[in-house]
């Protein structure tokens, strides 16, 4: 968890580092394949050539190793989604964001209450192309989560909360219902007006 959110390149790659020398000692602990798994996905938001690639190597090695872990799972979907978007092959492209699509389905059907997991894909639906028609189940997913922190509160991270309340109020703002994401853009202001998040949304107020 400590490492979901985490889009700084140099972390990122000093986790890497250091995790690369553990796998080294004892190549199929789980918690080491994850972690490597994780770090290289989220290079991989960035761009940086290879991540995704190597991200579904590692994660798919969880997947085999313990396949109910399922926020492995949605992070191996999420990454082969990225995978796809770096191929040059339109066909293979389609086909294998399909395929990570599915992963992240599975994962939410098990696990429907993972914060995690259901981050994981109401962000990567966020961030594919219209074409895929995705983009209402990271709403689906950022309301779920939303009831989550109303039933869970005092356990939930503020500024996970705030995430939630801007991407809620960023999907109402880009279909037109400006009274909602209003709304959802006051929360996250309220819940943390210093963070990333609730600074982005005083922008859009």
């Amino acid at each position: 968890q400590e490492i979901y959110g985490l889009q700084d390149k140099e972390a990122l790659e000093n986790i890497i580092s250091d995790y690369e020398q553990k796998l080294e000692q004892n190549p199929n602990d789980i918690k080491t394949l994850k972690i490597l798994g994780i770090a290289m996905h989220n290079l991989g938001i960035s761009e940086v050539k290879g991540a995704p690639a190597n991200s579904v190597h590692y994660l798919q090695k969880v997947y085999e190793l313990h396949p109910d872990d399922y926020e492995g799972l949605a992070y191996l979907g999420s990454a082969k989604t990225m995978k796809a978007r770096d191929s040059w092959n339109v066909i293979t492209k389609v086909s294998s964001v399909n395929k990570g699509a599915k992963l992240m389905d599975r994962a939410v059907s098990k696990a429907p209450d993972n914060l995690i997991v259901r981050i994981v894909r109401a962000n990567n639906s966020l961030s594919l192309p219209e074409f895929f028609k995705r983009k209402h189940l990271a709403l689906k997913d950022l309301l779920h989560i939303e009831r989550l922190m109303k039933e869970k509160e005092a356990d939930f991270d503020i500024k996970l909360q705030t995430e939630v309340f801007y991407k809620i109020g960023k999907y109402y703002q880009e279909q037109g219902s400006s009274k909602e994401a209003v709304k959802y853009f006051h929360k996250a202001v309220q819940s943390s007006e210093d963070s990333k998040w609730g600074i982005q949304a005083k922008k859009e107020l």
